[in-house]
């Protein structure tokens, strides 16, 4: 399916919306994962920072109440010292007064006798009963607020027991009779005897009977003898206010403060329940469903507990009341004075309502934004499809330009643009006041249509114009190459001429050198036609000169080319003269009779050479004039050269007139052959410089008429592109 650009306008649109959203949305519900997870361990955190400060708080309650305690056991020690001695110090009778001892730990009995202790004069008696006053201790039981008992010290061990005491036994009598014994049933040393048997006060929580109380012990002496300890005290578990102050502290919703007993009678039993309902219940042995007995543990942890520390136990509970086993917190502390155990717990589901409401905030906090979200993307979907249809009609409009100009329809293009200025807003003048993309796409349309079409105007005339020079070009290329063709081949041919003239010219002057030698055997006779021989050599000379011009005039192509006519002609003449000189010589020899018959076989090679010279001349002749149209600047050159050379046959002609006798001929005629020797040779070596011109002239031709070859096929490749570009021009329809 093909989407359309508004399609992908509004998409693009709603992505750009819908994304940030989804991301926020995914950032929300990992931000509401991670705040209930951060909020569930801060209020974890918190619960149990809160039960552990509540502990905390409690343990200095009971320590705080300790220390008043103590201090008032010493207020109480004093008061009751004070009275002892205000009614006259103890002191000992001589009646004997016997006791059934009862062992406060173990329950057993001994019987003893001991001699009977007074205060002052007045004995303190054996009274059990709380309707019946005993001496001083009632008084100061009744100012301190506490308990009082007043000891008789039974052998040299130092167990002491109770003559008179405000402390009640089972029976709620005076628990007179019962004894501390100097070392526990465990075998351990009493403290509290062994700091009175040491003559130190003991301030401290002890075993009183049948209960703890925070005590005060005192030994007394009479004659100087401790005989004996005094006491006051307060049970604890009567403490009241205590009791009240730890039963009143909340923890959480449903959770409270109790305390165990660690020290017997009251291991593992409630000292200090929820509303005091369980108080004096044992709970040591309740366990959970793993059967771990988690009671028994607290309190075996707790003992290990040094002063102010603490520790957190969960666990699984049942309060009175309940149905059901719930998930409970407590933070246990130990105060070892009194033996207690100390627990601040709370269920689990007392702070889930905190937590509970902070989820249902942030959930409808979720559920808002989410509403918002969702109106937000519905406002901006409108908003899209109302501005992507106001962005889209334009670009419409500009798509059709568009196909317009790629069909290569520029009028039409141009037409279509003309027709959107009047009949469409957006593009006018007063309605772009704001100069938008969308206008400035359209003025780039605009002006890139008139551009186009000038510019395609101007290609179209400009690839007529290109292709015409580049058929001239190409005409007058063939041509060229045409001309350089007949040039090359005319040029082998006068090469190929040159190496038969160079050839023959080698021969004349293997010939000549030939007459010289003979000449020499006639020199002598021959002595009076020196000087005009001297002449024909200086004639010769002259003639040297002239060739060697023309071989140096034929350094360039055309010159060269021209040049050969000339030395051909020259080539021609000299052949003339050398014939009629050979007439001559023959007439001459023939004149001379005997003495010339050698001069006259010369003259015969000499008029050959000669013949054969005009023949290859005439040969010469031929292939120059096919060549004098392309080197026709050369002529003017080679007739003075001609000129020189029939001033030189004029000088010849003389030196002929003059040998008027054979023996004078003979000679002249030796240093004129030797001239003429000198001749030839340089004639053969100039018809060889003619022929390496040649050669040169032929290969130069040769890469020329190459180089027109390439320049045609790279006219013709020009020619090639022009008529493709014209093709394609064509294409486009412009105004």
């Amino acid at each position: 399916m093909k989407l359309t650009f508004k399609s992908k306008l509004m998409i693009l649109t709603v992505s750009a919306a819908l994304l940030p959203v989804i991301l926020i949305l995914v950032f929300t519900a990992r931000l509401q994962f991670e705040l209930t997870k951060r909020t569930k361990t801060e209020l974890d955190s918190l619960s149990r920072a809160n039960i552990s400060q509540i502990s905390k708080d409690a343990y200095g309650i009971i320590e705080t109440a300790n220390e008043l305690f103590v201090q008032k056991n010493k207020v109480a020690l004093n008061v009751l010292r004070q009275t002892i001695k205000d009614q006259g110090d103890f002191n000992f009778t001589k009646q004997l007064i016997k006791w059934n001892a009862l062992n406060q730990f173990t329950g057993e009995i001994t019987e003893v006798t001991l001699p009977a202790v007074n205060i002052g004069s007045k004995w303190l008696g054996q009274n059990t009963s709380f309707d019946t006053p005993t001496h001083v201790v009632d008084i100061v039981t009744e100012q301190v607020f506490g308990t009082v008992t007043l000891f008789q010290r039974i052998n040299e061990k130092g167990d002491m027991i109770r003559v008179a005491t405000s402390v009640r036994n089972h029976d709620n009598k005076r628990a007179i009779g019962t004894y501390i014994p100097a070392v526990n049933p465990d075998g351990q040393v009493n403290p509290v005897i062994a700091k009175v048997m040491n003559g130190e006060v003991y301030n401290g929580v002890a075993f009183v009977v049948n209960d703890w109380y925070v005590t005060a012990y005192e030994p007394y002496y009479i004659n100087g003898r401790i005989e004996g300890m005094i006491y006051v005290g307060e049970r604890i578990a009567s403490i009241e206010s205590i009791r009240k102050s730890i039963m009143n502290i909340k923890v959480g919703k449903t959770g409270y403060v109790f305390v165990l007993g660690s020290l017997n009678p009251h291991y593992g039993k409630y000292i200090i329940s929820k509303n005091g309902e369980r108080d004096g219940e044992s709970v040591l042995e309740i366990a959970d469903a793993n059967g771990n007995k988690f009671v028994r543990n607290m309190v075996e942890n707790a003992m290990k507990l040094k002063q102010g520390e603490l520790f957190i136990q969960e666990y699984q509970w049942q309060d009175v009341g309940n149905d059901s086993m719930r998930s409970k917190l407590s933070a246990v502390s130990y105060f070892k004075p009194w033996g207690w155990v100390i627990g601040a717990g709370a269920f689990d589901d007392d702070f889930n309502d905190s937590r509970n409401r902070i989820e249902a905030t942030i959930s409808d906090l979720q559920n808002i934004y989410l509403s918002l979200i969702i109106f937000t993307l519905f406002i901006i979907l409108i908003l899209t499809m109302f501005f992507a249809k106001r962005m889209t009609q334009p670009l419409g409009y500009l798509t059709n330009l568009a196909s317009n100009i790629a069909s290569g329809n520029i009028h039409a293009a141009k037409s279509n643009l003309e027709r959107l200025k009047t009949t469409t807003k957006f593009v006018s003048e007063k309605s772009s006041n704001l100069k938008d993309d969308i206008y400035k796409l359209y003025k780039s349309f605009e002006s890139m249509i008139n551009n186009l079409d000038s510019l395609i105007g101007q290609v179209q005339r400009s690839g007529i114009q290109v292709t015409t020079s580049a058929t001239q070009i190409a005409a007058s290329a063939r041509e060229l190459e045409a001309t350089v063709a007949e040039q090359a081949a005319s040029t082998k041919e006068v090469s190929a001429t040159s190496k038969e003239i160079t050839q023959t010219s080698y021969t004349l002057a293997n010939k000549i050198i030939k007459v010289s030698t003979n000449a020499n055997v006639t020199a002598d006779l021959a002595e009076n036609g020196k000087s005009s021989l001297t002449m024909m050599e200086q004639a010769m000379f002259d003639l040297a000169k002239a060739t060697n011009s023309i071989t140096s005039k034929l350094s360039i192509i055309n010159d060269k080319a021209n040049k050969i006519s000339t030395v051909v002609t020259t080539i021609n003449k000299i052949s003339e003269q050398t014939n009629l000189l050979s007439l001559n010589a023959s007439i001459e020899a023939e004149k001379a009779g005997e003495y010339g018959k050698g001069f006259s076989v010369v003259a015969r090679e000499i008029s050959r050479l000669a013949d054969q010279t005009a023949v290859s001349t005439k040969d010469i002749e031929y292939m120059v004039s096919e060549m004098q149209s392309s080197v026709s600047s050369g002529v003017m050159e080679m007739d003075k050269f001609g000129q020189e050379v029939k001033r030189g046959t004029s000088n010849i002609g003389e030196i002929g007139e003059q040998m008027n006798s054979i023996i004078e001929r003979v000679k002249e005629l030796i240093p004129e052959f030797e001239n003429v020797s000198t001749g030839t040779q340089n004639q053969s070596k100039s018809a060889e410089q003619i022929s390496e011109a040649m050669s040169q002239l032929s290969m130069t031709a040769t890469q020329t008429k190459d180089s027109l070859t390439e320049f045609k096929r790279a006219t013709e490749n020009l020619n090639d592109a022009v008529r493709g570009l014209q093709s394609e021009v064509s294409k486009f329809k412009i105004s």
